[in-house]
């Protein structure tokens, strides 16, 4: 027996859904909506005239768009298909896109119209994407494609039940930020949910996060992202309703809050210090009272930022640490968090943890160490690069190279990324704890710190500062700070103003970039 026929498939929630309640809205975007039934006839139909392109089940097809109806349509489409959806970044260049497609083996590449010119000039050299294989929407019509509304229009007779399984389903990827080298494709086959413990998983997430078949939740953050996509996918399997922000405005992403009664919503530090930025008059006339769930994370929320969170919105904060490797594996309440606010949280359901020192052993409680994570919803590898995802893992356990500590109630405690320790005379110095003291200094809004050659010590540290508009303390004020609350030989012997640190998307800074910046001093 074939492991294609041996292989149980998913439940489709679409179906589900739509059957059960059709007329009930399944998305929201700025310009149309669809309910449960629309959105699975026109998933059906995409379906179909996606296999009649030449997609076949254990495909990957990719998509490349700010978050719009469009993404509901081809990601539902895909499941009828076995076929794997990889997102591409829409910030990406051209070289960039040519590489997560190939890399990816994605046959059709799906595309909102006004990114036509940063991929059909280069279209010859897209050697895997079938004839016809390009697929615009949202606008006019640009030369070399075909227009995606046209699948909808009669559409070819397929049977979608009947059609043979593939050996393999397809990998849907997220393609890890890359801060360090070229992304990975963290590949999950379309199966995944059927496998043992990851529908515990999900309802777990709904219990905790207290959701249900009522929720309207918010995607502001790209759903080229794992986290994003992740609670995306847990409305859809609940039959809520996603309203979809196509890039992230704080003062529209609270009117439409208040507009659609926005229940959740996922955000990452950057978003949350937006929005903490918008001033009171704009949020006085908005009722904002039907947010109960902001889930935070893929970079470090500093504590401050927390608590004027909690105290303006109300205790509707939570977050979570994770990776798109790994998903959601701690989880912080606003109750705990007001209490424990260096801390992100416990291990959430389904996730065992644990910490290894340099020489692989386990450490204990109170001690730093690299954070490994097992649980049902990992990825199954880097697409194609067998020795990263080697590099990555220790037995059935997987890492992203964080340093974390765990107190003695279980609460854990990211201290900083291996990659970015600076060792400084034969001691190991983290960037996120001088981060964390200069950005509670009055006059600074943002901060990074990275290690910079120095021919005594091995390594100095370095911290490149944003200044308040009417705070700017001196150099000197800001090491005396520094020397009140940690030791000297972290004490910056360095200090570069800038007018924004660089980030990703997700928030998490390039530091690979400020060393480069550093290269001159």
């Amino acid at each position: 027996m074939t492991n294609a026929q041996t292989r149980e498939k998913p439940p489709n929630f679409l179906e589900i859904h739509g059957e059960n309640h059709p007329e009930r809205i399944a998305t929201i975007g700025l310009e149309r909506s669809l309910t449960y039934g629309q959105l699975r006839d026109r998933a059906r139909t995409l379906a179909m005239s996606l296999h009649s392109l030449g997609v076949r089940p254990g495909d990957q097809v990719a998509l490349m768009t700010y978050n719009l109806p469009a993404y509901s349509e081809v990601s539902t489409a895909l499941q009828y298909l076995e076929v794997g959806l990889v997102m591409v970044g829409y910030r990406m260049k051209p070289r960039e896109i040519e590489y997560i497609v190939d890399n990816s083996d994605s046959n059709v590449l799906i595309f909102l119209h006004e990114f036509a010119e940063r991929i059909l000039p280069y279209r010859e050299n897209y050697k895997k994407v079938l004839p016809g294989g390009f697929l615009s929407f949202g606008g006019p019509l640009p030369e070399g494609a075909q227009d995606y509304e046209s699948l909808f229009e009669d559409p070819p007779d397929v049977d979608l039940s009947s059609l043979p399984p593939a050996a393999e389903p397809g990998s849907s990827m997220i393609y890890t930020s890359g801060t360090t080298g070229r992304p990975k494709g963290a590949a999950r086959k379309t199966d995944f949910v059927a496998k043992p413990g990851v529908m515990d998983y999900m309802f777990g997430t709904i219990g905790t996060l207290k959701m249900d078949p009522n929720e309207v939740h918010l995607v502001c953050c790209p759903l080229y992202h794992s986290a994003p996509t992740f609670f995306n996918m847990i409305c859809f399997l609940l039959g809520g309703t996603s309203v979809l922000q196509p890039r992230f405005d704080p003062v529209q992403f609270l009117e439409l809050v208040d507009k659609h009664r926005v229940t959740s919503t996922h955000l990452v530090p950057t978003m949350v210090r937006r929005l903490l930025d918008v001033p009171e008059e704009v949020t006085r006339g908005l009722d904002l009272s039907t947010l109960r769930t902001v889930i935070c994370g893929a970079a470090p929320l500093f504590p401050e930022y927390k608590l004027a969170f909690l105290d303006r919105y109300g205790d509707c904060l939570y977050e979570y640490y994770g990776s798109t490797e790994t998903g959601m594996n701690t989880l912080i309440t606003p109750q705990e968090m007001r209490e424990r606010l260096s801390s992100v949280g416990k291990a959430f359901t389904g996730n065992e943890l644990i910490l290894f020192d340099d020489m692989g052993q386990e450490v204990g409680d109170g001690e730093r160490g690299v954070l490994y994570i097992h649980n049902q919803i990992m990825m199954d590898g880097y697409y194609k690069n067998d020795k990263a995802t080697t590099e990555t893992s220790r037995g059935k356990y997987v890492t992203v190279g964080d340093v974390a500590i765990r107190d003695e109630d279980g609460y854990y405690y990211i201290v900083d990324r291996v990659k970015d320790m600076i060792i400084r005379g034969g001691v190991n110095i983290y960037p996120a704890e001088i981060e964390e003291v200069l950005a509670s200094m009055k006059g600074i809004a943002d901060v990074a710190v990275v290690g910079m050659p120095d021919q005594e010590f091995g390594e100095a540290v370095a911290a490149f500062v944003v200044y308040e508009e009417a705070v700017q303390p001196a150099e000197d004020d800001i090491k005396a700070y520094c020397r009140e609350q940690m030791e000297n030989h972290k004490i910056p012997t360095l200090i570069l103003p800038t007018e924004e640190i660089p980030r990703t998307p997700t928030g998490k800074i390039l530091k690979r970039e400020l060393r480069e910046r550093l290269k001159g001093q």
